[in-house]
């Protein structure tokens, strides 16, 4: 393999944007932390490029000529992000099934030792893909220096997990006695009331609390993904927060 040096290794974090369009599968994530391409097997077709979120791949190399793609099963499990949120508007017990979108990707990279759920099977990813490049609803600006950056990156993934264990505290609390808040957090500040998707007291009050604060969670960095994508590329969400965790665990068993 003759492997390419057109990549920004200082900002990739491996979130398998290329890797997923690429239509000769010559791009792998070396050793789960950073995107390689594989010249010998690389066509130039600026897939990649026009697709990476950072912007981290020099598009000048490439000769865009070529738009093959091979579909698999798995390019449609964007269905689960729609079933999962239209699920848990009715019913707000159904957002526990956001539990198999937060660990799957952590155990794959801790048993794999790679991002392969982030490469092939995100389901929000290939949402957020669907809209912004099929649909043509994102503008495709490069994201600003400081967005990519280490600092701000982590900083915005301690954040987000402390918003989290908020979360759990709150859940810990109404499994104490505290009267269960019937509603969605939307930017970690904004209450939604919410009801209608509670159906009684069948169900512990806490495993609902639970499931009131994780909807809260996915609705949240769905929104932002939107968000981000709409103006910049659409796997923004890959980088912030959800491309970030894997990256520490994969390259402190590297190094």
């Amino acid at each position: 393999m003759v492997k390419d040096t057109q990549v920004n290794h200082d900002i990739c974090v491996s979130c398998g944007c290329c890797v997923k369009v690429c239509p000769k599968d010559a791009i792998t994530i070396e050793k789960g932390v950073h995107a390689v391409i594989d010249d010998e097997m690389c066509i130039r077709c600026g897939i990649c490029a026009a697709e990476c979120p950072a912007a981290i791949i020099d598009a000048e190399r490439f000769n865009p000529k070529s738009k093959i793609r091979f579909e698999h099963w798995y390019d449609y499990l964007w269905l689960f992000t729609i079933v999962y949120f239209c699920l848990g508007f009715f019913n707000i017990i159904f957002a526990w099934l956001g539990l198999i979108c937060f660990i799957t990707p952590l155990l794959f990279a801790l048993i794999k030792g790679n991002k392969s759920f982030c490469n092939k099977y995100c389901d929000r990813g290939q949402f957020l893909d669907l809209l912004g490049k099929k649909l043509h609803l994102s503008r495709k600006r490069n994201p600003p220096k400081w967005l990519c950056s280490k600092a701000f990156r982590y900083g915005f993934l301690i954040f987000f997990f402390a918003m989290f264990f908020v979360m759990l505290w709150n859940t810990y609390l109404v499994f104490n006695g505290k009267t269960l808040t019937q509603a969605v957090t939307l930017l970690w500040a904004f209450n939604v009331p919410w009801n209608w998707a509670y159906h009684g007291n069948v169900i512990s009050p806490w495993i609902s609390q639970f499931a009131f604060g994780f909807y809260s969670v996915m609705l949240t960095s769905t929104y932002w993904g939107l968000l981000n994508g709409s103006i910049q590329a659409s796997f923004m969400v890959c980088l912030l927060p959800n491309g970030n965790h894997d990256p520490i665990n994969l390259q402190s068993e590297r190094y």
